[in-house]
């Protein structure tokens, strides 16, 4: 496999040779303890033929088992001694890597989760804090040196809480474990707030939490450019119905022209899980498909340069008897679970648009929103004013400033358009045919122009507007816009990304 690394805009990721990396990601946090060799034989082929190219994975995670072991019994570590790492354990991360990269996939990996760091968990429990700012340096170091050769793997650290805890600063911790990785993979002594030419070369991101009380969720919400090992921002935005991931998302990639910081890739790296509840501690009401696709979409048109993808039973893989009222799908079931199986339509839509070379532009959506978050539509243009795309949530009607597209068209007036439905990846047209045939935009059809706000030496193409209808609308019915400059067919084609599969026979959860 190749290599990634972020492109010169340092705005996404490229393979070695420049080709833009498509990220479709899907939390398997706890697959080292819970899953068996052919499960995950099962659940790769599953996942890589759904289209994802990214799984996220946690080295030491104690969520699920404080001793965190794997399917053969053997704990991590000796006695809870971070400084002693059992080779057995390890070896079956060695070989979940090599099968992984056999499939394609690369591995977001974390080192340790960040209960580990803080000693609590989010249900109430305390435990003893394994990671601390005197050995983490060294575990670093030592894991960094076991994987610096994995072409496939990008690091993470971080684990699911902000760097101050509860009133408690851990940043030194995070600090000394970035150092030790350094230290293993570059071999190379470097501070964590020097060098930043040669933390390049790392590529690490920090995982936050949802805090509940200011709505913090980025990398960079307590850190700042100090930290040269951050190299890209992971948002969890969050397991809510509220958090406005497209907001979150803009506001870091924007932050080097608001003054905020240097420009970083970001992503929304935790989004609401599919069939995670919507409300705690009262489940009522549990997140679908349609919540899948707005924060991907979303996020994507708002600047992200990839997406995350997560199952409220997947990610810790439950299995039959520990179904409960939170989590009703074992892991098995939940691989087939509706907004999963749309991830290989997302990925048809990143191969086919050039959204690497696309940018926020909701100043060309003309009308107000309503306050209602389920009408708010993203719209991105690409810098040559060549294509545009909008995410309309709900469907129905939208009016965009079509003016300078329409002086960059082949003929200086006729814009092509499809509707992309997101929920079966085919393209339409306004009476809901299934077409591979742009409908027309033309000049003067159906557009118009506010002539009392059009100033002098400002041409009347700059403000025109256009209104464009999706083929329906309501709960559920979302569509995508695509709009090009010149004549296109068929611009979403399906891909095969890996052999189909059904459902399998699965061997067994291993609850120690």
């Amino acid at each position: 496999m190749e290599r990634l690394t972020i492109s010169e805009n340092r705005r996404y990721f490229v393979k070695e040779t420049g080709e833009p990396f498509v990220w479709i990601a899907d939390t398997v946090w706890t697959m080292p303890q819970r899953m068996k060799w052919d499960d995950i034989e099962y659940l790769m082929k599953k996942r890589k033929s759904q289209g994802f190219t990214v799984l996220q994975i946690v080295a030491l995670d104690p969520e699920q088992d404080v001793e965190m072991r794997n399917p053969a019994g053997i704990a991590a570590l000796e006695d809870g001694d971070l400084t002693r790492p059992r080779e057995q354990y390890f070896a079956y991360l060695d070989w979940i890597l090599d099968r992984a990269e056999d499939y394609g996939f690369y591995v977001l990996l974390l080192p340790v989760w960040g209960q580990l760091v803080v000693g609590d968990n989010w249900m109430g429990g305390t435990f003893p804090k394994t990671v601390t700012e005197e050995n983490a340096y060294g575990y670093g170091q030592w894991i960094g040196a076991r994987y610096k050769n994995r072409e496939n793997v990008v690091w993470c650290l971080g684990g699911d809480r902000q760097p101050i805890h509860k009133g408690v600063d851990y940043r030194n911790v995070w600090r000394r474990l970035a150092e030790g990785l350094a230290r293993g993979i570059l071999g190379r002594e470097l501070a964590y707030d020097q060098e930043p030419e040669i933390w390049r070369k790392l590529l690490i991101t920090y995982h936050a939490c949802h805090e509940m009380e200011t709505g913090e969720c980025s990398s960079m919400s307590y850190w700042t450019d100090q930290e040269q090992w951050i190299q890209f921002i992971m948002l969890q935005s969050g397991h809510g119905s509220t958090p406005k991931n497209y907001q979150l998302v803009e506001k870091e990639y924007r932050r080097e022209e608001k003054g905020q910081g240097r420009t970083m890739p970001v992503w929304d790296g935790e989004p609401a899980y599919e069939k995670m509840p919507t409300s705690f501690p009262v489940f009522t009401e549990f997140h679908g498909s349609w919540m899948v696709r707005k924060r991907a979409y979303w996020a994507l048109l708002a600047g992200a340069f990839g997406h995350t993808y997560g199952h409220c039973s997947v990610w810790c893989s439950i299995s039959e008897k520990e179904r409960n009222e939170m989590m009703r799908d074992t892991w098995w079931e939940a691989l087939d679970a509706e907004g999963a199986g749309q991830i290989r339509y997302l990925r048809d839509f990143m191969e086919a648009v050039p959204l690497w070379d696309c940018v926020p532009a909701q100043e060309l959506i003309c009308q107000e929103e309503d306050g209602e978050m389920d009408a708010h539509i993203q719209a991105a243009i690409q810098t040559n004013g060549e294509f545009l795309c909008a995410y309309l949530p709900s469907g129905g009607s939208c009016r965009i400033r079509i003016g300078s597209m329409r002086e960059k068209a082949a003929d200086g007036k006729t814009l092509y358009g499809f509707w992309f439905n997101p929920r079966d990846g085919k393209c339409y047209d306004a009476q809901m045919q299934e077409t591979d045939r742009p409908f027309l935009c033309k000049a003067e059809e159906g557009a118009f122009c506010k002539t009392d706000q059009t100033e002098a030496g400002v041409s009347r193409l700059e403000v025109e507007e256009h209104m464009f209808c999706s083929p329906e609308q309501g709960t559920e019915k979302d569509w995508v816009l695509l709009l090009y400059g010149k004549e296109v067919s068929g611009p979403i084609a399906s891909g095969v990304y890996g052999e189909a599969l059904e459902t399998g026979e699965i061997k067994k959860v291993f609850e120690w």
